[in-house]
């Protein structure tokens, strides 16, 4: 039987950039968007009633035209909590024009990145911190440290995690690891395998916790993992804040997506 070679970000050449917005355009989808309502090939949309922006949120790719971006902006706008608008193109001036117009405030550009087995570098973890994989049963555990890392409300970081993949992924696609210190866990990340890329989402480490290493490790050892079951280009979106981390391990940019958010009026 012939193993399955998937391509390299060498392989992918210019449409690299437009292969990771789309890894990032499908985990959304599967894990923010309800099931139940359809979504355009070009944009996407979902309101969870969180008091954070990122739980009531757009993508729109370049393809998106102005009508409809301003249709679901406007149900952003109407639905009364913070919201956010994710423009995976940011050099469409017209697309940022419109965002404005209704109130939103660009926040910052967010990296995409990726990186090879030949460039990722050797992490390791301080004294009495463990790496390890999390079962179903430690959904709770591993969704707290999330949300806590990222300082997003539980019911939001919740959509990360375990018990989401279970149900919405087929068995291997949707990974999820954490460090674990003194029986509590205290970083996490998630491997996305789709599409033949292997996308790391979800790197979050509890503030006491920082400055340890600790995300470089949960980021490079999953697709550690991904390279030995045949990976050979890894991916993530950075925060602006995130992207030395990962360039210091090996990654290196694409360039990026564009992030607006918007707090209702007082």
């Amino acid at each position: 039987m012939t193993a399955i070679r998937y391509p390299s970000v060498e392989e992918l050449g210019e449409t690299a950039p437009d292969q990771i917005r789309a890894h990032i355009d499908r985990l959304f989808r599967v894990f923010f968007c309800d099931p139940e309502e359809p979504q355009s090939a070009s944009s996407l949309i979902y309101i969870t009633g969180s008091p954070h922006p990122l739980g009531n949120c757009a993508f729109f790719s370049r393809d998106a035209g102005l009508d409809e971006l301003r249709e679901k902006a406007e149900r952003l706008v109407s639905c009364g909590f913070p919201t956010a608008i994710v423009l995976m193109n940011n050099d469409q001036p017209e697309q940022a024009e419109a965002v404005e117009s209704l109130g939103y405030v660009f926040a910052e550009g967010m990296p995409l990145m990726s990186v090879t087995e030949g460039t990722l570098e050797p992490t390791a973890l301080p004294d009495g911190y463990v790496f390890r994989e999390i079962p179903l049963e430690e959904d709770a555990a591993w969704s707290e440290a999330v949300s806590t890392g990222y300082g997003l409300p539980l019911e939001l970081g919740s959509l990360f995690g375990v018990k989401i993949a279970s149900e919405r992924c087929e068995a291997g696609v949707a990974r999820h690891f954490a460090v674990e210190h003194e029986g509590e866990l205290v970083a996490t990340s998630m491997l996305y395998l789709h599409d033949g890329l292997a996308g790391i989402y979800g790197v979050a480490t509890k503030p006491e916790h920082r400055g340890k290493g600790l995300a470089a490790h949960l980021t490079a050892e999953p697709l550690r993992i991904a390279w030995g079951l045949g990976y050979r280009a890894g991916l993530l979106q950075a925060s602006a804040m995130g992207a030395p981390v990962y360039a210091r391990i090996g990654f290196r940019s694409h360039g990026e997506m564009a992030l607006y958010v918007r707090m209702p009026e007082a």
